[in-house]
Order: structure tokens, then sequence, then C-alpha cells
């Protein structure tokens, strides 16, 4: 009406360009390192179970056990408040893209054990908002002070531990709590009126924004999001999607249709949520697998997981509550009852002992060595070969020219593979590079005079102004090519091309290559073009190892290049492992991958023992592991046959990997 238009991409363009400046002032790094120098092991285990309770696990347990036991009412508030919380935190995380204090500061460490919980981006915090919203939502509807008092501590504690643990900066946490005590104080109202048309108003809303996060993920506005980061914001928005469906169509059904009563007698209580909780969390885990492989992989598939798992909790198990209400009576219908929990109970047993055997080291199965093998990335029982991940990014800057020389021409070690990761820039030129922007290893913020520049927008020239090794500290803590700017900048330490780099290596020595391509769509296809093309003409083709984290991609390659050695998919390295689990017999073409490029761990999956290298192996499929640099790990995983190890530290590998 007043004329005036306002361009979305641009409106978010200059969201994404100026949160990080804002973020970089309100920050604070210092805060971070006065407790790291307070660290000693009894906090660090004690802020490690507690920052636990920030997770998504406690917050379903929770929301679950108030819907069921307390009041249906304050359920339905604490699931609208961790739901919709969610939604804002991680579109922020993607629209923001703010990385880790540890990517930000090299110099900087955290408390290992938090690592595996703290992928992604890092602003704002969803364990502080999490952790509000369930601990202090609980605090607003109960009656005695000192028990709220004591939720609150508890939740100032774990936003404190996710600094204490080192994976969020105080803004981090700060923006994260605010998220949640918005939405605390600002549902309860709504939810206090009883109103079933505030409620099914409330996830309405709830469902349009995660559908327009899913949305979303598939825009240009989000270009500039790596992988990784990218298919992560897919599957919390999917998983939303799924939620917010499962109450909006759950929650008339049940009070027209079921009208379950919470009250029971405390033992009951105990009984119908051990027993509940056992069935919702084993639908939550039971249904990943077979519904990634029904979908594909596709993210619908998380939707649909968690849609069926909230409806069993809102409508399947409920059915249970009048038996429970009356104190668990026993008649012929009560035996019946008590015959069901028997078999849920048998049946949670059964996945209590897969989930110990998945979770723990298999050592029940000796190495074997495969000399019939034909794949050439196999190697004999305790030779495990050497891969400079990012071409010894610990040593050198990182996916440099520098990085290349400095392993050709060592004297201490010797690598037998190159790990390098390719973007496509805006002119069309494969270049050595991990993430999809600049800051975290250039000087593009100070060359470009903004932060967050997508690769995919300059050209290759342009690109070559950088000094991409301006972020690198050296293993004494130094940066010793912090300064150099413009024409100080060495040409080993500008922005490295991949026919400049085939071009090097090829003269150098008879290596070998594990690639991986980052882009997606229709930029990921020309990148496997160009890729397929540059290996083609410098003659080694089949000493690489192509890999990629987009489906599509690899679809691609197979229809396109099948002659193009390549590793496995995400899916593929699901679909194989569970093979590999039950040792199933599987003809010889059904695995269409030459190599499986994993972490030693995956979430509860443990990827690095003997049976997976084994049942590799008997496929003619080398498997390589990445990133390690322990050296206790080296060794593990040479003694239990792994053909290759990447790691940054190509130095330490080399010492290890040489010893008998």
């Amino acid at each position: 009406m007043c004329g005036i238009r306002i361009n979305s991409s641009i409106f978010f363009s200059r969201v994404i360009q100026w949160t990080p400046v804002f973020y970089k002032e309100v920050s604070a790094m210092g805060f971070l390192y006065v407790l790291e120098g307070l660290r000693v092991p009894l906090l660090d285990t004690l802020f490690a179970a507690v920052t636990y309770l920030g997770g998504e696990g406690i917050f379903i347990a929770v929301a679950i056990i108030v819907f069921w036991c307390v009041n249906k009412k304050n359920g339905y508030y604490l699931i609208a408040a961790g739901v919709g919380g969610t939604v804002v935190s991680q579109s922020m995380k993607i629209l923001c893209r703010v990385p880790r204090p540890w990517v930000r500061d090299p110099a900087f460490t955290i408390v290992e054990s938090a690592r595996a919980d703290a992928g992604g981006y890092s602003f704002p915090s969803g364990h502080s908002q999490n952790s509000v919203v369930a601990l202090g939502g609980m605090a607003r509807f109960m009656e005695r002070k000192w028990v709220k008092a004591a939720l609150w501590v508890l939740a100032g504690l774990v936003c404190f531990s996710r600094m204490y643990l080192g994976v969020h900066t105080p803004a981090d946490v700060a923006v994260g709590a605010v998220i949640g005590l918005v939405l605390v104080f600002g549902l309860w109202p709504l939810f206090q009126k009883d109103d079933p048309r505030i409620t099914d108003g409330v996830f309405a809303v709830i469902f349009v924004l995660a559908a327009a996060g899913c949305a979303l993920a598939s825009t240009d506005i989000l270009a500039g999001a790596d992988g990784e980061n990218l298919a992560e914001f897919q599957k919390n928005s999917f998983t939303m999607l799924g939620v917010a469906a499962a109450v909006m169509i759950g929650a008339p059904v049940e009070r027209r249709h079921i009208g379950f009563e919470t009250k029971a007698p405390w033992w009951a209580q105990v009984i119908k949520c051990a027993l509940g909780l056992g069935v919702v969390m084993g639908l939550r885990m039971g249904l990943k697998g077979p519904l990634n492989a029904l979908f594909g992989g596709r993210q619908i598939a998380n939707a649909v997981r968690y849609f069926l798992m909230v409806l069993a909790a809102m409508l399947v198990w409920p059915l249970t509550f009048g038996w429970f209400s009356r104190g668990c009576p026993l008649g012929r219908k009560g035996r019946k009852v008590l015959f069901i929990m028997l078999v849920v109970l048998l049946v949670l047993a059964v996945l209590a002992g897969v989930l110990c055997w998945v979770v723990t080291r298999d050592s029940s199965m000796e190495p074997r060595d495969y000399p019939q093998a034909e794949n050439p990335l196999i190697t004999a029982l305790g030779t495990t070969m050497l891969s400079g991940h990012r071409a010894g990014g610990g040593v050198a800057p990182e996916n440099t020219m520098m990085a290349l020389k400095n392993c050709v021409d060592s004297p201490d070690y010797e690598l037998d593979i190159f790990e390098f990761d390719l973007h496509l820039t805006a002119d069309g030129v494969l270049v050595l590079l991990h993430d999809a922007t600049l800051d975290r290893t250039s000087d593009a913020a100070e060359v470009f005079g903004r932060e967050n520049v997508d690769v995919g927008e300059m050209t290759f020239d342009e690109l070559r102004q950088l000094n991409m090794g301006a972020k690198f500290t050296a293993a004494d803590g130094s940066m010793p090519y912090a300064g150099l700017r413009g024409d100080d900048v060495p040409e080993d330490l500008r922005i490295t091309s991949l026919d400049q780099a085939l071009d090097y290596l090829c003269a150098a020595g008879d290596y070998r290559y594990i690639i991986e391509i980052k882009n997606g769509g229709a930029r990921g296809y020309e990148a496997a073009d160009k890729l397929y093309a540059t290996l083609t003409e410098h003659g080694c083709l089949d000493r690489a190892a192509v890999g990629t984290f987009h489906n599509e991609i690899t679809a691609y390659m197979d229809k396109t290049y099948p002659d193009m050695p390549r590793s496995a998919g995400v899916m593929e390295c699901v679909k194989f492992y569970f093979s590999a689990l039950l040792d199933l017999d599987r003809d010889p073409g059904a695995f269409r991958f030459q190599a499986l490029q994993i972490p030693t761990t995956d979430y509860f999956v443990n990827l690095g023992t003997s049976r997976v290298v084994n049942y590799a192996h008997k496929y003619d499929i080398a498997v390589q592991y990445w990133t390690i640099n322990d050296p206790a790990e080296m060794a593990r995983l040479q003694s239990i046959g792994a053909d290759a190890i990447m790691t940054d530290l190509p130095d330490v590998g080399a010492d290890v990997l040489s010893q008998p």
C-alpha cells in the first residue's frame, strides 16, 4: 500500500551478511578460554552429564510424561514450545551460518566427549533452548516454589554446560535461552485457556512454519550453506513437520474418541511411563532404518517416522490408560492387557539387546586377509595406507599447494593417498576447498569486505586474491601466514584448482586420490562432468575414489560415468552396515561402490570393527576411515584391517603405521 516492495532474497542476504558481524561483537571467546582453563576431569564428567538434559531425547520424555501423567493441556504446551523453538533455532542456524567456537578459533579446544552432539552451525544453541523449554516449562505449572527454583537452576546449568564444554559461545547460549523463554512465557497464557481451538491453531501455525522450513531448504537463499549443515536443517524441518502434523490430527481425535485419564496410582504411573516410553523410543529408533530405505534416504522419512511416533504416543498407548487408572486389575480383559504388556516387554528386551550389540565394539570377529581381492584399494592385513586429509591440513594450510608440496617433499613421511574436497567457482573451475564459504581458512572477509562469501559466487581469478593460509594455526600456536596480503601472498598459498593440483601430483609420484564433490544439484552434475574429464585427461581416473553426500550426484555418476571409481553414498553406507551386521549373503554386484569412506562411529553405530572390514573385503570393497588423528585409534584400525586412514597429521600417522 505504501509502494514499498521487499525483495526476500536481498533481505535474507542482508541478514546473512550482518548477523556474523553482530555475532562477532557480542560473542566472548575470552570467556570460553577462562572456562577452558578451569576444566578438570570431575567437572568435565559432571557437565557432560548435565548437558544431556538439553537433548532431544530428554525433551521427548518430559513432554510425553507430562502429557500422559500430569495434564494433557500442559503436555500440549510443552510440545508446542519445544517444536516451535526448534523450528526457529534451526532456521536461524542455517540463515546465520555461524561456525562453532573451535572452527572460528583453531587454537581453542573442547571437551571431546561433547563433540558428537555438537555438529552443524553454532548460533543459536539448541540445547539451551530445549532445556529452558523442558525444565522452565515444567516450572510454570509446578506448585511448590523450591521445585520451580530447582528446575530453573537446572536449566541454567545446562546452558552453562554448553559454554564449559566449549561447544557454544555466550551469544549462542543467550539467544537459544531467550528463544526458549519467549515461548515458555508467551505460550503459557494461550494454553491456560484450555480452548481446543487454540491448541489446534498453534500447531497449525507450527506446521506452516515447519513446511516453510522444508521449502526454504530448496531455495537459492541457502546456496551458501555446506551440504552437511543443509542436510541437518532439512532433517530437522521435516521432523518438526511430522510432529506438528501428528498433533494437529491427534489432538482432535483424542478429544472426541479417546479422552484418556491422566490420573493413576503412582506405581501404575511408573509402569505406564516405563512401558510407554519404551514403545515410543523403540519406534523412534526402529523405524529409522526401514523408512530411510523405503524413501531412498529422502528427508520425508523423518517426517513419517516422527508422525507415526507421536500418533502412537497420543492415540495408541493411551488406549491402555483406563486399566492403569484402575490400579491394573486383572480379569479377562486384564489378562489380555497383561499379555500385551509382556509381549511389548519382550520386544523391547530384544531391541535393547540389538542396541547393545550395535553400540559396543565388536571384537568377536578376527580380522582376515583377502589375498584374492581384485580392488587395488584393498591392502594386506597390517599394511594400512596413509592418506592426508585435506592434503594434511594439520601440518600445513589445508587444501593448498603448500600442503600438497609439504606432503610430497617431507623427509619424515610419504603419503599413499591425497584426500581433498572440490567446489565449483562461478566461472566453472573446480577448486580445492572444504567449506562452501571462505572465512574459516582465508582472509576473504578483509579482501571482499563481507563475511560468508560463497565460493560459487566468485570467479577463479577473484579467489586467487585470497590468502588461503590466513587462519592456519601451527603446532606451536602461531599463525605464520596471517599477515600476508596482496602480492605478499606466495603462489602456493593461493586457492588451488584441480588442474593445478593434478599437474603437480601426477608429475611428483604415483599417488591415489580420495575426492569429494561438495556441490549438489545442477552444480554438482557440472562438477562431476568436469572432474571426470580432468581425471581422464591426467590419466589417473583409475587411481581416484570419488564421493559425495548428495544422493542425486551419486546416481548421476553411476548412470553417466560407470567407469569412475567411487565411494559409497550415505544410504549405501546404511544398507551396507545392516548387511554386515546380519552377515547377509549378497550377489557379487549388489554394491556398486569400490570404497567405504566412513568415520569409526556415527550416532549409536560403531563402524570401526573387524566385522565391517571383513564383510567389505568379502565383496571387494576397501574401507577408508576419517578423520583419525589419535595414534591409538590409528593403531587399532590398522590391526582390524583398515585399508586407509585419513588424517590431518600425516607425520603422526606415518610413525604409527610403520610400526610392526
